[in-house]
């Protein structure tokens, strides 16, 4: 592949909120779902820009860039977030993190999966649950490229040797022949790399740990809004107003659903 400056390529970063085995469920209701959030940069932006207020927020709440934003730390005030049991300190990390996300070129795009419904539907799993919505959420991502005559790949948080090398070779195999609905002349035109680009949380990656604190209220609001139930107004369902405007929209009647956002099954 001949080099792509980074002012033309995109990347979709993504991470996950829920557990990606199939019948967890089955022995606890919490595990029930299964969500994937991604966001998507133009690598320049990414790397320089929004990097650097990255940089500049957590140097003005830790005092240090060193730090890895993980929602599970964040919420249970872990390590070097201890310091936020102190109510103004976490208020003003909040309102600054909020304020992070008005610089988010765009898209975002939120799949979910209703493990109970599927197999209640299906009985038999015909892919991993974990594959399935991974391959969904490139498919819109790989849409979009396609419609703005874009190229780009895909990142996301490394997990381990066996998890790390199943959705490598789940997505090699879409690269190579496509999905049920993204041929795969489309697919390779499309995605610059055959590799899923999977680095470790120590990497400090910026589009990752967005991601990461954007994965859980972002599958929230969806299952709320999809059981028709009343989303809480608290400080995660402000955050997922805040990207409302930039999750993907269908090109012509300018609907979410379907495009920024997917319920499976």
């Amino acid at each position: 592949m001949a080099f792509i400056d980074p002012k033309h390529r995109y990347r979709l970063f993504f991470d996950e909120t829920g557990n990606g085995d199939p019948k967890a469920h089955l022995k606890d209701q919490n595990q029930r779902y299964l969500s994937l959030t991604g966001i998507v940069f133009r690598q320049d932006v990414h790397d320089t820009t929004f990097s650097v207020r990255m940089a500049a927020f957590k140097r003005r709440h830790f005092g240090t860039t060193d730090v890895i934003l993980h929602r599970r730390d964040i919420m249970g005030h872990k390590g070097r977030f201890s310091i936020l049991e102190d109510e103004g300190r976490r208020r003003a990390f909040d309102e600054g993190f909020a304020n992070l996300l008005e610089y988010l070129p765009g898209p975002a795009f939120t799949v979910s999966i209703d493990k109970q419904e599927h197999l209640d539907r299906y009985q038999i799993w015909r892919f991993d649950p974990y594959h399935y919505i991974l391959t969904c959420l490139v498919e819109r991502y790989v849409l979009w490229l396609h419609r703005n005559g874009y190229v780009g790949d895909v990142m996301g948080e490394a997990r381990g040797p066996y998890h790390d090398g199943r959705l490598r070779r789940s997505f090699g195999r879409m690269h190579e022949k496509g999905s049920d609905f993204v041929r795969q002349n489309v697919v390779q035109a499309r995605l610059i790399s055959k590799e899923l680009r999977l680095v470790e949380k120590h990497a400090n990656v910026a589009g990752i740990q967005v991601a990461d604190l954007l994965a859980h209220p972002a599958h929230r609001t969806y299952k709320f809004m999809k059981l028709g139930m009343p989303i809480p107004d608290d400080y995660g369902s402000s955050l997922v107003r805040a990207i409302e405007p930039i999750y993907d929209r269908h090109p012509r009647n300018g609907r979410i659903e379907g495009c920024g956002r997917k319920w499976l099954p």
